[in-house]
C-alpha cells in the first residue's frame, strides 16, 4: 500500500512540478517574462510557417480545380457543330518583360454560349475583360508597350473562379468574323474538363521530395533554437530551488511544464499570426507565385500533427537540454563545459545520410514507392540534421586555433565563443541549414533543367559585343497578306531586318516525316538563302547552316504527290530549279533538315492558300525591350499573330512551376531565419547586459563591443556557411545521381546564396546595436 502510494505520490509530483513550471513560466518576474515571450513568439513564428505548409495540399486542390474549369480544347475529339450554345475560342497569349499573360479572343455563336469561368459577360467585339492585376500592369508607369499592345477598352475584370491567383495576368477579347479551325480557333459548348492526373516523372518527383524536406528542416531547427532562449537563467533558477529541497526529477519536471507552457502559448500566438496574415496573402507574390486567401486552409490532419510534433519537440528538447546540465545547491555546472568535442559521431550523421541517398533508389521508378521516399527522406533529413551537428565542433575547433592575439574586440568574441558556443552555433544552425538546403535544390535545378547538348555551363557573352537574335511571328489567316506585314516590322525599333514569306507543312499521304516548304517572292527568297540565280516557276532546295544534311529525314522529289497538313488537300512537288544555302537571317533555328523555298508561280494557288503567313525578324540583345516591341508590332497587326524567339530556351512549365513554387518557400524560410537570429541575438544581449555594462564602466569602448559582437555572428555564419556549401554541393549531386544526370553546379548562383545568408547574418547585427548601446548604461549595472 505505501509503495503505491508512494508512486502515486511520484506520479502525482511530477504533475505539480509540470504545473509549478508553468506558474514560473507566467509569474517568475521580469527575467521569465521576457524568457516566455521569446519563446512563445520564437515558437508562434516557426508554427504559422508549418501551418502555411499545411495549407500547400488544400491550396493546390484549389488550384487544380480552377484549371480544369477553364480548360478551353476539345480534349474528346468530337465534331461541335455552330449552334446558339456554343463559342468560338482562340489562343493570344503574350509575354510582357518575362511576366506571361494568358489571352483568349473569343465570339459567342448565340444567346446562351457558355460563359469561361470568372467571366460575367461577352466582351462586344474590340473589347476585353482583364483580371485585377493586368489592370493594375497596364495602369503601371513603364507599360507603354504593353498598352499599345493591348490597346483595346476594358468592360469588365475576371473574377476569381477564372483565375488560379490574385497575381495572375489574364484577358479576354471579343472577336469578330472568326472562323472554326483559322488561326488556332476552336468552336466550344463548355468550358471545363477533368482528365486523370499523370504521375510526375521521376526528376520532378525527386525534386517536389527535396523541397518539402529542404523546406521543413530548417523549421524545426528554428523551433529546436526558439525552445532553449533564456537557458542560462532558466537553470540559475533551478539551482536556487534545488536549495529548497527540490530534486533532479522535479528540477525536470519544472523544465518541461515551463516549456510546454510557453509552446502552448506560441502555438496559439502561431495559430493568431497565421489567420491575420491570410487575409493579405492574396497582395503578395513571391517568385511569380500567389494564392487566394481561402485556399490557405491547413488540413485538419496535417494541423493536429503540426501541434503534436511541435509540443514532442519543445519536450525533447528540454529533456536533452537538462541532459548537459547538472543542477546543484550551489550553482550550475555544465557537463560540457571542459569536455571537447568528438568528432566521429558527428561525421557519422552526414555519412550515413549519404550511404541512405546511394542505396535508396535502385532505378528512377523506385521515387514512386513509399519505401524508397523514405530513405530518401531519411537520407536528406541525416545530411541537413548533420550539418547542425558539424558547425559546433568547427566553431570550438576555430576559437580555440585563433584566440590569444589579434584586436580586443576579436579577443572577446573568441573568448565568449568559447565560454557559450554551443548558444551562438544553436542561433546560426537555422541559416546553415536553410543554406545547405538551398544549395542542393539549386543543384538539382541546374541539373534537372539541363540538357544534354548542354553539358557545360555556356560563358557569359561580353556586354560590348552584341549578338543577333532571330524571332518568327506567325499568322494562320488564310489571306495571303503577308507581304504587308514585313514593313510594319522592318520598321519597328531595334529590328534591323524582316522577311516575309508563306509557310506550310507537307508529308507522304501515308503519314510520313513533315516537311517544309517556304513560298515568297525572289527579293525574300533571296533573304533566307544564297541563290545562284531566281525568276518566277523556281524552286529551292535549301539546308541550314552548318549541319551538313546530318540526320536529314526529308525526301525531296519533283512530282512527288504530297499531303497539305494532316488532312488537307495534295499537292504536287515542282521541279527543282537548284540547291543552296541558307543564311543566318533563316529562322529555321537548330533543325537539321532541308525545306523548299518555292516561288508563287511554281507553289501554285493551293499552297498558297493553305500556307501560314511568317515574318522572320533579326535584331541584336542591345536593347531590353526589343522583344516587346516585336509582340506589340505583331499584336496591332492582328490579335492572333503568335510570336516566337528560337533561340531561346524553353523550359519545362512543370519544372517551372515547381521551380517557383520552391523559391517561394525558400524566400519565406530564410525570412523566418533572420527572425531568429535576431531574437537570439538580443537573447543574449539581455543575458550578458550587466557584464557589458561593467566593461564599459571600466573604459572599453561602445566600438569595442560592437565589433565583438559583429565577430561573435561573423564567425559562427562564415562556419556554417562553409559547411553548409559542402553539404549542399553533396547533397545535390547525390540527388541528381538518383536519377542519372551528371553533377552541374551554377557556381554564380549557389556564391549569391551563401552572399544573401552573409548579408542576413550582417543585417541582424546591425539591428542588435541599440539594444547593445542601452545595456551598456550605467543603470545596467544595477543587479538583484
Amino acid at each position: 500500500m505505501s509503495a503505491s502510494v508512494r508512486g502515486g505520490g511520484r506520479r502525482f509530483g511530477g504533475l505539480r512540478a509540470l504545473g509549478f513550471g508553468a506558474r514560473l513560466a507566467l509569474t517568475g518576474g521580469r527575467d521569465g517574462a521576457v524568457r516566455t515571450a521569446l519563446m512563445a513568439v520564437g515558437v508562434g513564428l516557426g508554427v504559422a510557417v508549418l501551418l502555411l505548409a499545411a495549407s500547400v495540399p488544400t491550396a493546390r486542390h484549389h488550384r487544380d480545380e480552377r484549371i480544369h474549369h477553364r480548360i478551353d480544347t476539345n480534349l474528346d475529339d468530337r465534331v461541335i457543330k455552330p449552334s446558339a450554345g456554343t463559342v468560338l475560342v482562340s489562343d493570344i497569349d503574350t509575354v510582357f518583360r518575362d511576366k506571361e499573360i494568358r489571352g483568349r479572343m473569343v465570339q459567342p455563336e448565340g444567346s446562351v454560349a457558355p460563359l469561361p469561368p470568372g467571366v460575367q459577360r461577352y466582351p462586344r467585339p474590340g473589347e476585353m475583360v482583364v483580371s485585377p492585376a493586368l489592370r493594375k500592369l497596364l495602369a503601371a508607369p513603364g507599360s507603354e508597350l504593353l498598352r499599345e499592345r493591348l490597346a483595346h477598352p476594358i468592360a469588365g475584370e475576371v473574377g476569381d473562379r477564372g483565375l488560379l491567383g490574385p497575381g495572375e495576368y489574364v484577358f479576354y477579347l471579343g472577336g469578330d468574323h472568326m472562323v472554326d479551325g483559322v488561326a488556332g480557333t476552336r468552336r466550344l459548348d463548355h468550358f471545363g474538363k477533368v482528365y486523370p492526373k499523370k504521375p510526375l516523372s521521376p526528376d520532378l518527383a525527386l525534386l517536389g521530395i527535396a523541397g518539402i524536406v529542404v523546406l521543413l528542416v530548417p523549421v524545426g531547427v528554428f523551433i529546436a533554437a526558439a525552445v532553449r532562449f533564456g537557458g542560462e537563467h532558466r537553470d540559475r533558477r533551478l539551482a536556487a530551488l534545488r536549495l529548497v529541497g527540490a530534486d533532479r526529477r522535479m528540477t525536470a519536471g519544472i523544465a518541461a511544464g515551463e516549456a510546454v507552457l510557453s509552446t502552448a502559448i506560441g502555438i496559439v500566438l502561431g495559430a493568431i499570426l497565421f489567420m491575420a496574415g491570410r487575409q493579405f496573402i492574396g497582395l503578395a507574390d513571391v517568385q511569380g507565385l500567389s494564392v487566394f486567401p481561402e485556399d490557405l486552409t491547413p488540413q485538419p490532419l496535417l494541423a493536429v500533427l503540426t501541434v503534436v510534433a511541435v509540443l514532442t519537440l519543445s519536450l525533447v528538447v528540454t529533456r536533452l537540454a537538462m541532459n548537459k546540465v547538472a543542477v546543484e545547491p550551489l550553482g550550475v555546472v555544465r557537463r560540457s563545459g571542459g569536455a571537447t568535442r568528438r568528432l566521429w559521431w558527428r561525421i557519422a550523421v552526414p555519412l550515413l545520410g549519404l550511404v541512405l541517398l546511394r542505396t535508396s533508389v535502385r532505378n528512377a521508378s523506385d521515387l514512386h514507392d513509399t519505401a524508397g521516399v523514405v530513405l530518401v527522406v531519411a537520407g536528406m533529413l541525416a545530411l541537413l540534421v548533420g550539418v547542425t551537428t558539424v558547425l559546433p565542433w568547427a566553431v570550438e575547433r576555430l576559437t580555440g586555433l585563433c584566440g590569444g592575439f589579434g584586436p580586443l574586440s576579436w579577443q572577446l568574441a573568441v573568448r565568449r565563443l568559447q565560454l557559450s558556443g554551443e548558444a551562438a552555433t544553436r542561433t546560426v544552425n537555422g541559416i546553415a541549414v536553410a543554406v545547405a538546403g538551398a544549395v542542393a535544390l539549386q543543384t538539382l535545378f541546374t541539373g534537372i533543367a539541363q540538357t544534354p547538348a548542354d553539358s557545360t555551363p555556356r560563358a557569359a557573352h561580353s556586354a560590348s559585343a552584341p549578338r543577333t537574335h532571330v524571332g518568327v511571328a506567325r499568322l494562320d489567316d488564310r489571306k495571303g497578306d503577308v507581304e504587308r506585314y514585313v514593313p510594319v516590322f522592318a520598321a519597328t525599333s531595334g529590328v534591323q531586318q524582316a522577311v516575309g514569306f508563306g509557310e506550310l507543312s507537307v508529308s507522304t499521304p501515308d503519314g510520313g516525316f513533315p516537311q517544309t516548304v517556304r513560298i515568297a517572292d525572289c527579293a525574300q527568297l533571296r533573304l533566307l538563302a544564297s541563290l545562284p540565280g531566281c525568276s518566277a516557276g523556281d524552286a529551292f532546295l535549301v539546308a541550314p547552316p552548318g549541319t551538313g544534311g546530318a540526320h536529314d529525314m526529308t525526301t525531296w522529289k519533283a512530282g512527288t504527290t504530297l499531303r497539305i497538313g494532316a488532312d488537307g488537300p495534295r499537292w504536287t512537288t515542282p521541279p527543282i530549279t537548284a540547291t543552296a544555302r541558307a543564311t543566318s537571317a533563316d529562322p529555321q533555328g537548330v533543325f537539321p533538315e532541308r525545306m523548299l523555298l518555292a516561288t508563287p508561280e511554281a507553289a501554285g494557288p493551293t499552297a498558297i492558300a493553305h500556307a501560314v503567313s511568317t515574318v522572320g525578324v533579326t535584331y541584336t540583345d542591345t536593347d531590353r525591350d526589343v522583344q516587346d516591341r516585336i509582340r506589340t508590332t505583331a499584336a496591332r497587326l492582328d490579335p492572333s499573330f503568335t510570336v516566337g524567339f528560337p533561340g531561346q530556351p524553353q523550359g519545362d512549365p512543370a519544372l517551372g512551376g515547381i521551380k517557383r513554387a520552391l523559391l517561394a518557400g525558400v524566400t519565406v524560410v530564410l525570412l523566418l531565419i533572420a527572425a531568429s537570429m535576431l531574437l537570439g541575438a538580443l537573447e543574449q544581449l539581455r543575458d550578458r547586459a550587466r557584464v557589458l555594462a561593467v566593461l564599459v564602466a571600466f573604459g572599453t569602448r561602445r566600438r569595442t563591443l560592437g565589433g565583438s559582437v559583429l565577430w561573435q555572428t561573423v564567425l559562427p555564419v562564415a562556419l556554417g556557411l562553409l559547411v553548409a556549401g559542402l553539404v549542399g554541393t553533396a547533397l545535390g549531386g547525390t540527388l541528381l545521381g538518383l536519377v542519372g544526370k551528371p553533377a552541374a553546379y551554377d557556381w554564380s548562383t549557389l556564391l549569391a546564396i551563401a552572399g544573401l545568408g552573409a548579408a542576413t547574418a550582417v543585417v541582424v547585427t546591425l539591428l542588435t546595436l541599440p539594444t547593445l548601446w542601452r545595456s551598456t548604461r550605467p543603470e545596467g549595472l544595477r543587479h538583484e
